[in-house]
């Protein structure tokens, strides 16, 4: 997983003018590693992405999407206006609570959401999540030490936009 964020990361241009990067951790609650707006080094998004430690259990994405619609890109954290925001919410369960409406205000909101799947990830809770075209916003792998292969196929999705990326994992 963490290979897989920084892998990502290495293949974008971040600074303040170009692409912004937060990442939220979440489980039953919601922890924001660095926000949109660290200016922080490269080398201290990797440090800081190496030192996640898990949550508690659960898997509250409902709670982590509208955390990312209200908190993370809000201009507070970092947002800015006319730029699109991407989301790429990462799985490996089904939901513990309401995602449909949640990610539906975000995705109105403005939100593009990717979904990423990991072993036991339901297929029907990332349908929910994700924007469409689903085939484009949905990846599912069967473990966590595979998600790497997706990375060049996501890092083209992603590095081929002025975007700002907020990973949201378990």
């Amino acid at each position: 997983m963490r290979k897989f964020m920084i892998d990502i990361i290495n293949e974008m241009d971040i600074s303040p003018n170009a692409t912004r990067v937060g990442v939220v951790q979440y489980s039953s609650q919601v922890q924001n590693i660095f926000s949109l707006k660290q200016l922080i080094t490269h080398e201290e998004k990797i440090k800081a992405i190496k030192g996640i430690i898990p949550l508690a259990q659960g898997t509250m994405t409902g709670l982590a999407i509208r955390y990312a619609m209200n908190v993370a890109f809000s201009a507070e954290e970092g947002a800015r206006p006319n730029v699109p925001h991407v989301a790429v919410i990462v799985t490996d369960g089904r939901p513990q609570d309401r995602v449909a409406e949640v990610a539906a205000a975000a995705r109105e909101s403005g939100i593009e959401i990717y979904a990423v799947g990991v072993a036991r990830a339901d297929l029907t809770s990332l349908r929910a999540m994700a924007s469409p075209p689903f085939e484009d916003h949905i990846f599912l792998v069967e473990t966590f030490d595979l998600i790497h292969q997706f990375g060049v196929q996501f890092q083209d999705k992603l590095c081929s936009k002025y975007i700002f990326l907020i990973l949201l994992l378990q």
